[in-house]
């Protein structure tokens, strides 16, 4: 079983690399921007999900998860004239269930994951076409850290109020029983271009 799980590992390594060599024309400076624009938005949700656990405690960083971070997802994509989210394979807002190519860079993530091949410089870029429109997808993945398990660890570590939030917002969550390393999922980001 373990053979497998290194020809997956080989296999998924020599993927990543073809497409960072190749990045089907994707530039090193179109790279280094999407790279910036990814971890800049990082930064900022963490600052604003950091603060509300600061002053509102858990239950007031849930609700800025479902609601705020949404709102402040959308117009850092537009401030940045691109189309960003966060995706998961395991969704807890129906909003950010991957499309099929965010699965496919996400199943490569958890491989690499699995294999502990996921380093912080892990990112995955691709120039796209769409309806004859060009597109460059960026995705950057998003690691579990310890103030993430207040939310997305254990239910039975996590407080009560807070899972019982949770299932009234979000009945259909699958985005507990992480530890910290965990892949949560990763950042997309969508820009058409020329």
């Amino acid at each position: 079983m373990r053979s497998i799980y290194r020809v997956l590992f080989v296999l998924s390594l020599i993927f990543l690399i073809q497409c960072s060599e190749n990045k089907h024309e994707v530039s090193e400076n179109q790279l280094a921007g999407m790279r910036e624009t990814a971890m800049d938005y990082m930064k900022e949700l963490k600052g604003v999900l950091i603060e509300q656990i600061q002053t509102g405690g858990v239950l007031q960083a849930v609700s800025v998860c479902s609601d705020t971070a949404q709102i402040l997802t959308n117009e850092f994509g537009l401030s940045k004239g691109l189309f960003i989210r966060r995706v998961s394979l395991k969704n807890r807002n129906t909003n950010n269930y991957p499309d099929d190519f965010e699965k496919g860079v996400l199943n490569r993530f958890q491989l690499l994951h699995q294999n502990n091949g996921l380093t912080s410089e892990a990112e995955y870029a691709e120039i796209t076409t769409e309806d004859d429109i060009k597109y460059l997808r960026y995705l950057k993945p998003i690691v579990i850290q310890a103030e993430c398990l207040n939310c997305h660890g254990n239910e039975s570590d996590m407080m009560p109020e807070v899972n019982k939030l949770i299932t009234q917002k979000y009945p259909d969550d699958k985005a507990k029983g992480y530890k910290t390393g965990d892949l949560r999922g990763a950042v997309s980001i969508k820009t058409a271009i020329e």
